[in-house]
């Protein structure tokens, strides 16, 4: 497809960019948060890496130089990709925006300062690092909402009347779902026709929208009572996973059960490679991460799909996000001297 064809010869340029598996290795073996950032800087992070060093340290000046790489990457594809293709790759870009809007909102009803927001926030989609900033710096919900319809996002309009609603910290739960369904179905929406491509960002879409039911079926686990029906238990519409299928996980007796369940669906590769790390830790948590492996290696995967299609320049996204949330995951684990074996069960090497 014409539309393809420079932007994927482009992608595959930029994507030599990416760090070759060796690389983890060596950073495995740094001693400390000290050597792991001097093995960053020889790598294609380096010039944010230095900004952001010039101005903080520690971790936090780290975690802002890989941020500002990401959001740069990210613009530079933006900006080659014709309107066609950046059409679909935006649906997968204001996925993340809406988390991000999820985690500020989080922030603001649990009394978190904007330093402690931003922390929980990633500029992967089209926020900037200073738009973050201004979001998380804002005064409540209402005036996260005015911003965002100032800038003319997406589905501002619904969502400014979700955010000023009078929401309270006992109802989070429920703010989450409505942006959720929001974004949902604004991207399915998106998505709607016969074009092939616009079907493999579909399935994308549909896989995060089962992750998200998934950890919410796990989560109504963990906090029901034995005998609490599943009228509670809503899930989100137009996943790959059917409504039975989830119930089935959310009716489980208890986690061990819950996992059994998942583990007669595709998210089965997680569910094997996290039973040990989530008996060794009890954190539900550490399990969603390996549950969120499935679904970023069917992103990465991606890359090496149609080399005239969407494919090449969605699944690049994928690894480039992976990437950054490795180095992340790498960052901290140096910074609090975990052990190298320690950390690498938590990477997720495409």
């Amino acid at each position: 497809m014409p539309d393809y064809d420079y932007l994927n010869a482009r992608v595959r340029a930029q994507s030599t960019e990416l760090l070759p598996e060796p690389f983890y290795d060596r950073a495995l073996e740094a001693d400390g948060q000290e050597q792991l950032a001097e093995l960053l800087l020889e790598t294609a992070y380096g010039p944010q890496l230095e900004q952001a060093l010039a101005g903080g340290h520690g971790r936090a000046a780290l975690e802002s130089g890989l941020a500002r790489n990401l959001h740069l990457t990210f613009s530079r594809l933006r900006g080659m990709a014709p309107p066609g293709p950046l059409r679909l790759l935006n649906v997968q870009f204001n996925q993340w925006d809406a988390a991000n809007i999820l985690a500020i909102a989080r922030g603001k009803l649990g009394g978190a300062d904007a330093g402690q927001i931003l922390e929980a926030l990633l500029p992967v989609g089209e926020f900037s690092e200073p738009r973050l900033e201004e979001l998380a710096a804002q005064s409540g919900l209402a005036a996260v909402a005015d911003t965002l319809s100032t800038w003319g996002y997406p589905f501002a309009f619904e969502l400014r009347r979700i955010l000023r609603a009078q929401w309270e910290l006992r109802k989070l739960a429920e703010l989450e779902s409505a942006i959720n369904k929001l974004y949902f179905q604004w991207g399915l929406d998106q998505l709607s026709g016969s074009d092939p491509n616009e079907a493999v960002v579909r399935r994308m879409v549909q896989m995060q929208i089962d992750l998200a039911n998934v950890k919410e079926a796990l989560d109504f686990v963990r906090h029901k009572t034995r005998d609490e029906p599943l009228e509670g238990f809503q899930p989100l519409a137009g996943g790959l996973l059917g409504r039975g299928a989830l119930e089935k996980i959310a009716g489980s007796l208890g986690m061990i059960d819950a996992f059994e369940a998942l583990d007669g669906t595709y998210f089965a590769p997680g569910i094997e490679k996290g039973i040990l790390a989530y008996g060794g830790a009890g954190s539900l948590g550490v399990m969603e991460r390996f549950l969120e492996t499935v679904v970023i290696g069917y992103g990465c995967r991606l890359f090496r799909g149609d080399p005239l299609s969407v494919c090449v320049p969605l699944g690049f996204i994928w690894r480039k996000f992976n990437e950054f949330q490795n180095l992340r995951i790498l960052i901290r684990g140096k910074s609090y001297r975990m052990p190298a074996n320690a950390i690498r069960e938590e990477l997720a090497i495409a």
